[in-house]
């Protein structure tokens, strides 16, 4: 029997993305793809994105769209994922551009190859060309390859020290997935590291293309550029001690193949220098020493700098 699940299903959390969606839409249709599903989970927005949104139903008739309370990226993804029906998933950020082709190509791949996880490269692009653009991935630090275990396309990437982690760059076999009952931390903010280290750890075939199909915008309002003073460095503290205690569980569910990929001792590694730069960088010797004090309580650094 012919399986009428849609090809793709993209599932995108918008909240308050009014100054985005009409580009983000136009993305998507250009795509071109018959076979997709729209999965669009309102996080709350307070602005014009839901009427943007109705817009462009005539346009995208296979759009549906989800109404929850402001939970964050996190919960919305994974209350999209929930209902998603597509052999393939996506999770792009509305406030990119991916060019036309990206879908097709990645799904091209994924379909003939068998793959779990289908990844293409993208461009850093600076808000207001304020730094010249330039690849996310190097190409003479990754190269496009042929059809890889996951662990081994994941330590090809760490090594190269360029690797980012990120969902919007790939696709998913949705069974796969499912298989796995993946899903994203709620209330981190670097979600895509645990989620991109665990999926990569998994998957049995993962194909790359150094195509450049995604532009990454870097704004300057964004939560990661954001200034610091010594509240929000301590809620970043939180979020790296976090992602520690994340990559740490994962590293222990998967021993054997983590073996054989030291980088992911050094993402570990990483990520606690993100941590140590907040303390350098608070100015109340309280709540310095209050989050220091945290920091050993997760126990952490027993493991990876007491062996």
């Amino acid at each position: 029997m012919q399986n009428s699940a849609p090809l793709l299903s993209v599932v995108v959390a918008v909240y308050n993305g009014e100054a985005f969606l009409d580009q983000f839409f136009t993305c998507l249709v250009n795509q071109r793809i018959d076979s997709m599903e729209v999965i669009i989970v309102n996080d709350g927005s307070t602005d014009r994105s839901m009427e943007i949104v109705e817009n462009w139903r005539e346009k995208l008739p296979q759009l549906q769209v989800i109404e929850q309370q402001n939970q964050g990226v996190s919960i919305a993804r994974n209350t999209g994922l929930a209902v998603a029906t597509g052999q393939y998933l996506s999770f792009p950020d509305i406030d990119d551009v991916f060019k036309p082709g990206m879908y097709q190509r990645l799904l091209e791949m994924a379909v003939t190859q068998d793959l779990d996880v289908a990844t293409c490269n993208g461009n850093y692009v600076w808000e207001n060309n304020k730094k010249p653009s330039r690849p996310i991935f190097p190409e003479d630090k990754l190269a496009s390859t042929g059809v890889m275990a996951g662990p081994a396309w994941l330590k090809m990437a760490l090594d190269s020290r360029k690797f980012l982690h990120v969902t919007w760059l790939n696709i998913y076999r949705h069974d796969f997935i499912r298989k796995h009952s993946f899903h994203f931390e709620p209330g981190l903010r670097h979600q895509d590291i645990p989620w991109t280290t665990e999926v990569l750890l998994a998957a049995e075939r993962v194909q790359y293309t150094s195509e450049r199909y995604y532009d990454y915008y870097i704004h300057s309002a964004s939560v990661s550029h954001m200034p610091d003073n010594d509240d929000t460095l301590i809620r970043s503290a939180r979020h790296y001690m976090k992602i520690l205690q994340l990559l740490d569980a994962i590293n222990q569910r998967y021993p054997d193949k983590v073996k054989g990929i030291p980088a992911c001792h050094w993402q570990i590694a990483k990520e606690g220098l993100g941590i140590i730069h907040t303390f350098d960088n608070m100015k109340d010797e309280k709540k310095k020493s209050m989050i220091i004090k945290e920091f050993f309580e997760t126990g952490i650094w027993k493991r990876h700098c007491c062996k």
